[in-house]
């Protein structure tokens, strides 16, 4: 069913503010999903609602009107996110890293005590809002084996960057270094579906094409070697500088909703004007794409995307056409509506 996005936006803002947010918190947290949605992100998106809610009343994630922030120097800082709910705790990080970065350059921030923050592309878009480039990864539950190993050590541990440009869309790196998220995995299993038998292995190792197998099992690295090397880069930049829990020590936040998380995240602003006018920058990213927007595409192909245009694209269809809802999540809302008293506005 296609929902119109502002009706959506509204409905979630109004539930995040039942569970216990503020208005600007709620907003933040709903804007995150309807951009994860939008940009056909599924997995990292309002799917997610009931289960920030349900973690919200249980109270293994906060409010965040707690989190502790240490500037340790001008480009520096250390925080303590208490928990809070990781979208708009991410938010508040970036927020300040950015106003750091206009004075120092740069700024970036460790961060324990996370919870997951949803779509990672969101914060450094805001960034390149900016004029800046944004840089945010985080580690995860251990659900990836390394390269030539058997158990799931490292996490899916995502990586996203934006840079801006000015005649095209922002280019945004928006990658889990397992070969898929671990989100396509649970919305499989939610929704009843099976998954490519190339995603990940059983208990014992073999490929399998069910996801409640995958669950139990452990997803592959993205590009061997390389993805395993890059896993574990996150892990280590995540982890060992904010001292958050390692991979391994983190619960999976989806199913084991009583346990806190103990998230770590790595984040930062750069600010191009300190090394270049921003319209320079942003003439000479226009340069490098439009050469590779005007090459020959290969046989099966109409033409060479940019990271993060195929996104812009599906971003711009779905607000003017309205966002594609699924009935189990549709399902999820008339839950919430009901459970928090709220009107619920998307039909019988």
């Amino acid at each position: 069913m296609k929902c119109n996005v502002e009706t959506v936006r509204k409905f979630g803002t109004e539930v995040f503010e039942k569970a216990g947010l503020s208005h600007k918190d709620a907003a933040v947290c709903m804007d995150s999903f309807l951009l994860s949605d939008l940009r056909g992100i599924r997995t990292h998106g309002t799917t997610h609602l009931k289960a920030y809610c349900e973690r919200l009343e249980k109270g293994t994630a906060s409010t965040g009107s707690e989190i502790e922030i240490v500037e340790t120097a001008p480009s520096s800082l250390v925080v303590d996110a208490k928990h809070a709910v990781g979208m708009s705790c991410a938010m508040t990080v970036m927020e300040r890293c950015i106003e750091n970065a206009r004075k120092s350059g740069a700024c970036f921030a460790s961060v324990k005590n996370g919870c997951h923050y949803g779509f990672g592309g969101y914060f450094p878009m805001k960034a390149a809002e900016q004029n800046m480039i944004g840089f945010c990864i985080a580690n995860t539950p251990a659900l990836v084996v390394p390269f030539g190993g058997a158990e799931p050590l490292l996490g899916t541990n995502p990586i996203s960057v934006a840079v801006p440009a000015g005649e095209y869309p922002a280019l945004v790196l928006d990658m889990a270094t397992s070969l898929v998220a671990k989100g396509k995995i649970s919305l499989a299993l939610k929704e009843g579906k099976s998954i490519p038998d190339t995603w990940a292995v059983d208990k014992n190792g073999a490929p399998t094409t069910d996801p409640a197998a995958a669950n139990v099992g452990a997803l592959l690295p993205v590009g061997g070697p390389k993805g395993y090397a890059l896993g574990l880069l996150v892990s280590v930049l995540a982890s060992a500088l904010s001292g958050s829990a390692t991979d391994l020590e983190i619960p999976r936040f989806w199913e084991e909703t009583d346990k806190i998380t103990d998230i770590g995240y790595f984040m930062g602003a750069i600010d191009i004007s300190k090394y270049c006018p921003p319209e320079v920058f942003k003439a000479r990213a226009d340069a490098i794409f439009r050469t590779i927007k005007q090459s020959r595409p290969a046989p099966g192909f109409q033409e060479v995307m940019i990271p993060g245009e195929i996104e812009f694209n599906l971003t711009q269809k779905s607000i003017a056409e309205g966002l594609e809802m699924s009935e189990v999540t549709l399902r999820e809302f008339r839950e919430l509506a009901e459970k928090y008293g709220i009107e619920y506005p998307f039909g019988a």
